[in-house]
């Protein structure tokens, strides 16, 4: 791994209290057939993506009862190169993950999972291809954009993911933007079901400013979850 010097830590830290005051914040909730499961946060720092965080307190029985948060912030590795730094912490009855791993110029430098027999071929950063977001900008980049997203490619320190445009409508103030979600290398999500793909609809409010993300529907055949703002 690539370390990073500890006065870098401490500038990190330093810079992270000073802007605090330019974070933003936008919290959605995350709804399945009419009951409200928990929260989804996403923060900007500024104005770049920085913190993306879910808290499920009320899935059915507690099964997907859990936490994850994810950070991602500029650092400088002792090297000398300029990186991002994503971090993701998972807490739940099923499981406990931390996953790190520096990239720079979408390309990933370094990559550790915690456990390590949560690791999969695509936790080597030697296997992952280039031009890849890690999870809190690829929100980033559905969360700021001027139109309905283009297409990206984003990675989580297990898996590679692509999401590309499937179509757009607009009406009444209203842009709805469709959106193909498709797991290309590594596991499916959610074990032991393994989804691969999932239907994503984008719905933005149109104002003066530009679109503003209003809600987030994924679909995986009749199973459908909103993030409503």
């Amino acid at each position: 791994m690539i370390p990073i010097r500890p006065s870098l830590w401490l500038a990190l830290a330093t810079a992270s209290l000073a802007g605090a005051a330019r974070a933003e914040a936008t919290s959605f909730q995350v709804v399945l057939a009419g009951s409200v499961l928990g929260t989804v946060d996403y923060e900007t720092d500024g104005g770049r993506p920085a913190l993306l965080r879910s808290n499920l307190d009320n899935t059915p029985l507690g099964v997907l009862n859990g936490t994850w948060q994810a950070g991602s912030q500029p650092v400088r590795t002792s090297e000398g190169v300029d990186a991002v730094q994503f971090q993701a912490v998972t807490a739940s009855s099923r499981k406990n993950r931390t996953i790190t791993f520096l990239h720079a110029d979408g390309r990933v430098l370094t990559v550790q999972v915690d456990p390590a027999e949560d690791a999969t071929e695509l936790s080597d950063a030697a296997q992952v291809p280039a031009g890849v977001l890690d999870p809190v900008e690829a929100f980033g980049r559905l969360f700021e954009t001027q139109g309905c997203p283009e297409a990206f490619r984003l990675y989580d320190g297990r898996r590679v993911v692509e999401v590309t445009p499937a179509g757009a409508e607009e009406a009444n103030g209203l842009l709805t933007c469709d959106m193909d979600y498709e797991v290309v290398a590594g596991p499916g999500h959610l074990s032991p079901f393994r989804f691969r793909s999932f239907d994503l609809t984008l719905t933005y409010v149109r104002t003066d400013g530009g679109p503003v993300l209003a809600e987030v529907d994924v679909s995986a055949g009749p199973f459908t979850v909103r993030l409503r703002r």
